[in-house]
């Protein structure tokens, strides 16, 4: 699909917290300025779905706006416990697309260890049952959420995207044996790098999507501003550099490679 304004080809945020007052508070602006990048699509994150009504209410207000919804593995580890059907009573929105953000955080939550490990099993569990997506943070656990994932999808199989993915060749070898998608920040336009833009150029195309996680990890040249669903183009353009792939065809690949995983937002 081509966006006429500008001569490009749509991509899609498929990671953003639009329900953060950075945003919110000039929302008209943000998908005004998405809008004239050929940005088509949002994805905006719940890290709580126990409070998750302005999240909702984005995706009814806005056409352009899909949401998801868990618990960040951030949380406090008393937040952290959750009955599945909770969970999947939110499923049955028509425009709730998938699980998360979930995962492990042993940077800044080593203490909630076992915690984060059991909600994020339940979290696989949710969408195993409401053939939805899972969407992984990981963070300083490789080997752990490695084992994790590969236990469970040997146990049943169920669809995946390592969200803001700026981890090691490990992990990311071992997600895309499991049929995963990797997602793509503006990490890999920070001059530092060079080796998640080295992973990503062995990639396969059909395996990416594209981020902001907006309003955090805004891209270069943009750096030291908050982030916005605009500056996905930013990300598209470098790796399309990365990848060595017309950008056009970068952009729609990754547009494309949301609906494959994403498959409620068709």
């Amino acid at each position: 699909m081509q966006d006429t304004k500008n001569n490009k080809s749509v991509v899609i945020d498929s990671h953003c917290h639009l329900d953060f007052n950075t945003l919110t508070d000039d929302l008209p602006g943000v998908l005004s300025r998405a809008k004239s990048e050929g940005v088509s699509k949002m994805l905006t994150i719940g890290t709580n779905f126990r409070e998750i009504t302005q999240t909702i209410s984005l995706s009814e207000r806005f056409e352009e706006i899909f949401f998801a919804a868990g618990i960040h593995p951030n949380q406090p580890s008393e937040n952290l416990k959750f009955k599945n059907e909770d969970l999947l009573e939110i499923c049955k929105h028509q425009k709730m697309i998938g699980i998360g953000e979930t995962g492990l955080d042993f940077h800044y939550s080593l203490h909630s260890k076992k915690e984060q490990i059991y909600s994020l099993i339940q979290h696989i569990e949710v969408a195993r049952e409401a053939n939805l997506p899972v969407i992984i943070h990981a963070r300083n656990a490789d080997k752990e959420i490695g084992k994790v994932l590969y236990e469970q999808y040997q146990r049943s199989s169920f669809s995946c995207v390592m969200h803001c993915f700026s981890s090691s060749s490990y992990l990311a070898e071992e997600a895309i044996e499991l049929g995963f998608y990797l997602s793509m920040s503006g990490i890999v336009t920070f001059k530092n790098s060079q080796n998640l833009r080295d992973i990503f150029s062995k990639v396969p195309l059909d395996k990416i999507l594209v981020e902001t996680d907006s309003p955090y990890l805004t891209p270069v040249p943009h750096r030291g501003k908050s982030n916005e669903p605009a500056f996905v183009s930013f990300v598209a353009k470098k790796g399309a550099e990365i990848l060595h792939v017309d950008e056009n065809v970068f952009r729609s690949q990754t547009t494309e490679n949301f609906y494959s995983l994403f498959k409620k937002a068709i």
